[in-house]
């Protein structure tokens, strides 16, 4: 199997720079003086991606929480769970934010960051929907599969768009800041009012009359919600385009070609949707384990472009993991060309969690891979800080 750094790209690693912009009012004038006391109860001695992965696993445990709960994404919980994800959110947002400041304390900052980060976020951003669709009971709708799309969407465009202009953009209203603080909110609101709040009327709280909001489709606030994140998605998405034709024009390379490299992503997006439509009873009764396998499956398609970022490598394009989803898709609208399913009634759901099983290994054999190949190249360590020898130490003193 070929690698998946091959070695004629492992010296970009040592030129990579992050750059970023970040738009946000909240992060510059709100969160900045947190971040920057909250960093410091981090010893020195503690590696940045051990503080990304602590704070991912405060995401783990509120969906542990949750398929206790409310497994099927409709049940009221204790008001404690809530609050328990609330401050899983939080705590996973704002270790997040000081991932960075805490390589840069620590004079650990490598390209292995970024890529930790990211990953770890890339699996986390379905996670994280899957519990506001709970705290919300949306239950196993479309409008969960809406909202898990509408983020998996925003995130896979915005690292699309740091691939081509080497720029990772949040602008004013990003995921990594206002995302986070809107979704650890919307818990905690859950964990006082209720989870009922959300099943009311998005239209009591404006005022307007009653011949008007009759005219209007029937939305609820959560459903308002998620309908606001479909509509947000749109600019952003040309936000993204915009930025990428620019970086292309100014490096002289093919605008088109770069466009093209979106259509495996959405193509894969769209066999899911076709997936859940063939087969409704998967939609509706093992929602949640399709939506875990997706997010690995994304996870690993968003870390390939990841790596190939980081090393200056073409950018990846289909992949092992486009192979269940396609296949599933192919199965389940089978019937409707005529043909007849491979996996038909129960097989289908074994089939996903075949589907499950084999993108959580490929996705796991992926990162410790790229993790075990840039640690040697570059002579570190993942979750720890690696000793300089003395002599080492004093000359670079």
């Amino acid at each position: 199997m070929a690698p998946y750094i091959p070695q004629n790209y492992l010296p970009n690693l040592k030129k990579y720079k992050y750059q970023a912009i970040d738009k946000s009012f909240i992060s510059k004038y709100v969160l900045a003086e947190y971040w920057n006391q909250l960093v410091k109860i981090f010893p020195l001695t503690m590696a940045a991606n051990m503080v990304t992965l602590l704070g991912s696993l405060h995401v783990i445990v509120a969906v542990v929480l949750n398929q206790i709960y409310a497994p099927n994404l409709v049940e009221t919980c204790p008001s404690w769970v809530y609050f328990a994800y609330s401050a899983c959110i939080w705590i996973y947002g704002s270790f997040d934010a000081v991932d960075g400041k805490q390589a840069r304390r620590t004079g650990t900052a490598s390209p292995l960051g970024e890529l930790f980060d990211h990953g770890c976020d890339s699996l986390v951003v379905s996670l994280i929907m899957i519990l506001y669709a709970s705290t919300c009971q949306l239950g196993e709708t479309w409008w969960t599969v809406a909202l898990v799309f509408f983020a998996l969407t925003n995130f896979y465009m915005s690292t699309m768009e740091e691939y081509h202009t080497h720029i990772l953009f949040l602008g004013y209203f990003s995921g990594p800041v206002e995302g986070i603080i809107s979704f650890s909110l919307s818990t905690l609101a859950t964990g006082i009012l209720g989870p009922e709040f959300w099943a009311t009327s998005a239209y009591s709280l404006l005022p307007l009359p009653a011949s008007v909001t009759d005219m209007l489709p029937p939305l609820t606030m959560a459903q308002s919600v998620i309908a606001g994140m479909g509509i947000m998605l749109v600019p952003t998405v040309f936000a993204s385009f915009s930025n990428i034709a620019k970086a292309c024009r100014e490096q002289k390379k093919s605008v088109a070609g770069a466009f093209a490299d979106a259509i495996p992503f959405f193509a894969s997006i769209t066999s899911c949707a076709l997936w859940l439509h063939a087969s409704p009873e998967i939609r509706t009764q093992h929602l949640v384990v399709f939506l875990m396998f997706v997010g690995f499956a994304f996870s690993y398609i968003v870390g390939r472009v990841i790596v190939a970022h980081v090393t200056g490598a073409p950018f990846p394009k289909l992949n092992r993991m486009h192979i269940p989803i396609f296949f599933g898709t192919a199965n389940a609208i089978a019937p409707s060309i005529g043909l007849a399913k491979m996996f038909d009634g129960p097989n289908e759901l074994v089939l996903i969690w075949i589907c499950l099983a084999y993108t959580a290994i490929q996705y796991a054999h992926f990162a410790l891979e790229v993790i075990d190949t840039i640690c040697t190249y570059l002579d570190i360590n993942c979750l720890t800080i690696k000793k300089k020898p003395a002599g080492e130490t004093k000359k670079s003193e």
